[in-house]
């Protein structure tokens, strides 16, 4: 079991030494045109399932990611790509998997938009190695994006 922790208590546990090995590209190999440009709307793929636990002010959550999700990677706009880097990025994969997964399920971290994002920002820097300035911006620009186009993961459907 691998252990990370992050700022305002946070604690992420994960079944597996290194999850990221459970996250790969989505084989386009023998799909038909039409099958192909639906799998490139999500074109990342994860092999195993494996577990999350999340510690966080006195709340305990567990989730998995099953085999077979699918997701599109970070969200990064092309402007940003220098600073940040492109969506694909492999430092990404598992933040943006993660993430993902929690704004389409989230009621697994009891509808808590601001921790579904501190817990990408936690991602992004043990996995992602990403530097504090970086971080900073990449949280600070998913949390307004969120609030900005009225996703609110309090509500049963985005933009409710």
């Amino acid at each position: 079991m691998i252990e990370i922790s992050g700022r305002k208590g946070l604690m992420i546990y994960f079944n597996e030494n290194n999850p990221d090995y459970l996250l790969d590209d989505v084989s386009l190999f023998g799909m038909s045109d039409k099958e192909v440009k639906e799998a490139l709307k999500k074109p990342f793929i994860v092999t195993e399932t494996f577990r999350i636990y999340i510690d966080y002010q006195g709340k305990h959550y567990e989730f998995d990611l099953p085999k077979g999700y699918t997701w599109n990677g970070a969200n990064v706009p092309p402007f940003a790509w220098l600073i940040i880097g492109q969506k694909e990025s492999p430092r990404f994969k598992l933040a943006s998997c993660v993430h993902d997964y929690m704004c389409e399920h989230h009621e697994v971290v009891g509808n808590d938009r601001y921790l579904s994002t501190l817990i990408f920002e936690t991602l992004c820097e043990h996995f992602g190695r990403f530097n504090d300035i970086k971080r900073w911006a990449m949280f600070h620009s998913v949390d307004n994006f969120q609030k900005v186009f009225g996703i609110d993961l309090n509500k049963k459907k985005w933009g409710e």
